[in-house]
């Protein structure tokens, strides 16, 4: 399959999802994956800086705002965090969990009047707030967080063995326990769904996004995952947001026009 017929596949198969998703919410997931595998396969991506780009124009107000109260210091330390994702090269810098968390959370609060607060794991107990969930301590969060220095590369041993939809339901799991051990002051939710964007890069998945009218929807799959260990709807919900995020930052932009879907020849920067 050539990349435009790709291309054609894919937005005919987002009008079926859009419908889906309209009737049915965040449950499906087969045509989902459907469109990621012919994506991931087929399609060539844009520079993964143009799609950040294009987040931050369009999708950052909504994101940084997934979490309420959040001030314009706050806002410019998230467009740093995806400026930062954009720039990061798999194959000149080493990936780990640690290390990488850390960073994302430093990038989140370096426009703060006091950007030493970023980066700085908690000493005090947390609440997470609208879930009825204990979290664990501030030694056992630090304990949690740290054991990521020695295992990171469990993490993608799923793309050498079973392929991308196993290392996405990893990753899924992976961002979900770090922001259930919150082990970071503040800003955990954003710190890691950076850290999963930044995992989708490996596999050149589009940055997802959350708009404010999706917030109940990730709450609640958040819930079921945290407080009832069932991770089935977080892995959906993460299924339909990098198909929105396939769909707004890709496939239906101006990368390709229609006039160039149907010539035999585009001229885009690839990977």
């Amino acid at each position: 399959m050539t990349d435009l017929d790709a291309r054609r596949v894919v937005i005919e198969l987002l009008d079926e999802y859009e419908l889906q998703k309209k009737e049915k919410g965040y449950t499906n997931t087969e045509i989902c994956t459907r469109i990621i595998d012919i994506y991931y396969k087929y399609v060539k991506k844009p520079e993964f800086k143009l799609m950040v780009d294009d987040l931050k124009k369009n999708f950052m107000f909504n994101e940084a705002r997934v979490e309420q109260n959040k001030g314009l210091e706050e806002e410019l330390g998230l467009s740093a965090v995806y400026d930062y994702i954009a720039d990061f090269d798999f194959d000149k810098n080493n990936f780990n969990v640690f290390t990488n968390s850390l960073l994302l959370n430093q990038k989140l609060y370096s426009r703060c009047p006091n950007p030493e607060f970023g980066g700085t794991m908690r000493d005090s107990s947390v609440m997470l707030y609208d879930l009825n969930k204990d979290v664990m301590s501030a030694s056992e969060a630090k304990q949690y967080l740290n054991s990521y220095i020695a295992k990171t590369n469990e993490v993608f041993r799923p793309l050498e063995e079973c392929g991308i939809f196993e290392y996405i339901e990893n990753c899924v799991v992976i961002v979900t326990d770090l922001i259930k051990a919150q082990p970071f002051t503040d800003g955990n939710k954003r710190t890691f769904r950076g850290l999963f964007n930044l995992m989708m890069k490996k596999i050149k998945i589009p940055p997802l996004y959350i708009r404010i009218e999706e917030r109940d929807a990730y709450k609640k799959a958040l819930e079921k995952a945290i407080v009832h260990d069932d991770y089935d709807e977080m892995i959906g919900f993460y299924y339909f947001k990098i198909c929105d995020a396939i769909a707004n930052l890709d496939v239906k932009k101006s990368y390709i026009s229609d006039e160039q879907l149907n010539c035999e020849k585009v001229n885009q920067k690839y990977y």
